[in-house]
């Protein structure tokens, strides 16, 4: 007779597969995390995984979405306290004088994307291998609400200064894929590198 989880269990168990699909991920990538890694990891059995989810790509694919609504929720927060600080009129942003702040925004959120399972996804071929197996409907509201890191405000930005949207998205991958080079970089460096990279984007937005 399959066990019974109390609500407290089952939170527990989706949160342990959560973690470890994100360490996991980042290990070995999308192909080489198995469902019976996870399960032992976890400490349950391979059945009790498909209690929680129809299959491994769906984990994989909620955890994404935890940090993505992370990292959306960290630059909006920011932002706004930027506005508040500021005392910025909602009818009339003007973030000209925001450079550093914004840029210090921007690095940590990219921060977030780098230690998460987020810089796995963001090669091409991975998050193929992730929404191959997703349900139609949950592939459908992905798409309709997709949005990259930022997007909202710096988008408009961008378009205010007649900057290419899509290369500015180009350019913010860039920087998440040079922190994969942290050890050619210099550790010691590699934080104010992507600051000073950061900066001059930033600059070009709102300077």
């Amino acid at each position: 007779m399959p066990k019974i989880y109390s609500e407290e269990e089952k939170k527990q168990i989706i949160q342990r597969l959560k973690e470890e699909a994100n360490i996991l991920m980042q290990e070995k990538g999308v192909k080489k995390t198995t469902v019976d890694e996870l399960v032992k990891r976890v400490g349950i059995p391979k059945g009790t995984f498909y209690l929680f989810y129809p299959s491994k790509e769906m984990l994989l694919f909620d955890v994404a979405q935890d940090f993505h609504e992370q990292v959306d929720e960290y630059m909006t927060n920011g932002v706004y306290k930027i506005i508040q600080d500021k005392k910025m009129s909602m009818d009339a942003l003007d973030f000209s004088g925001c450079v550093d702040e914004l840029t210090d925004l921007i690095l940590c959120a990219m921060e977030i994307t780098y230690n998460s399972c987020l810089k796995v996804l963001l090669n091409p071929d991975s998050m193929a291998l992730v929404l191959s197996k997703l349900p139609d409907d949950v592939l459908t509201k992905h798409r309709e609400n997709d949005s990259d890191i930022g997007e909202g405000m710096f988008k408009e930005l961008a378009m205010k200064r007649n900057l290419n949207v899509q290369a500015l998205s180009g350019a913010f991958m860039m920087i998440i894929f040079g922190g994969m080079y942290k050890r050619e970089i210099g550790v010691e460096n590699w934080k104010d590198s992507m600051r000073i990279v950061i900066k001059g984007i930033v600059l070009q937005l709102v300077g």
